[in-house]
């Protein structure tokens, strides 16, 4: 009886190339650097939607990096790269103020903000830009705005984009506050159908008890339209008289109301002010400027 004996051939597949110790170590370094390509890039895309979000909806305190060789031609070599601070909104109009130095490279600025220049008194200069929105609008499309930050409490990679200022607290029992500050958590409340209506109410009574942050607080629902029709008349009239109470605020949003409004003489504003015994510094180009529109 004879016994068919299979012989199993064993066949050994070569690999191409020899995986070594050295193969391994080139092949983990190329997916970190591809790892990092992705996170940076993904980084970067999110920035740009951020920087979108933040123009298309100017909020106070939204720091703008400007690079700045698209806005002059008066500039030194080292020149490029500066930051500007939104301090105010009025309807369409948003305040700027510019930092006083120039950057040479984009990392510079934002250092700036890390090593806490934005916190010093004089870093931005005092003279401020009234732009309308669409112009800021504009900067952002040319790249002239190429990154935008919006601070939370006024604090931007852990430290302040302005002073520290010490505002006294004031007493519980002025007239007018309590009804500001109610109108205010309402206006604020997004979630509420009301929540404009009420704030309306509350600002009126505030405003009608003489309080001025109050009174602005009512211009500026006039000036935006919010539970009211727009109402630029009615605006000034408040404002004037939270600006008889040296109110700084009402003061300048007075100045950017008034000049788009026909009938309204900004330099009959400002001598009324100094014969009321309100303290104000007035830039010539204010006047100038009221003189020739009016």
């Amino acid at each position: 009886m004879y016994i068919n004996e299979t012989v199993t051939e064993r066949k050994t597949v070569k690999l191409p190339i020899k995986l070594t110790s050295f193969n391994v170590t080139v092949f983990f370094i190329f997916l970190a650097v591809i790892s990092v390509g992705v996170i940076k890039y993904n980084a970067y895309r999110t920035e740009i939607t951020q920087t979108l979000v933040i123009v298309s909806e100017p909020k106070i305190d939204d720091i703008y990096f400007l690079d700045f060789r698209l806005l002059s031609d008066d500039l030194r070599p080292k020149e490029k790269y500066r930051i500007a601070k939104v301090v105010d909104i009025t309807g369409n109009i948003t305040t700027l103020l510019y930092g006083s130095f120039y950057y040479e490279h984009k990392h510079a600025a934002i250092n700036a903000i890390k090593y806490g220049q934005l916190s010093y008194k004089d870093y931005f200069e005092p003279k401020r830009y009234n732009l309308p929105h669409n112009s800021i609008k504009s900067m952002h499309q040319n790249q002239a705005i190429y990154l935008a930050k919006r601070p939370v409490r006024k604090t931007l990679f852990n430290n302040l984009v302005g002073p520290d200022i010490y505002i006294p607290p004031t007493s519980n029992l002025t007239f007018g506050k309590k009804e500001n500050i109610k109108g205010e958590a309402f206006l604020n409340n997004r979630y509420s159908e009301t929540n404009l209506k009420t704030a309306f109410e509350y600002f009126q009574a505030s405003a009608k008890l003489g309080y001025a942050k109050g009174q602005v607080n009512l211009a500026e629902m006039y000036i935006n339209g919010q539970h009211t029709d727009k109402d630029f008349v009615q605006a000034l009239y408040w404002l004037k008289q939270a600006s008889l109470q040296s109110s700084k605020p009402a003061i300048l949003k007075y100045a950017i109301v008034c000049k788009q409004v026909e009938l309204c003489n900004l330099v009959n504003f400002y001598d009324e002010l100094i014969n009321s015994g309100v303290n104000i510094k007035v830039r010539k180009i204010d006047f100038e400027l009221g003189a020739v529109d009016k």
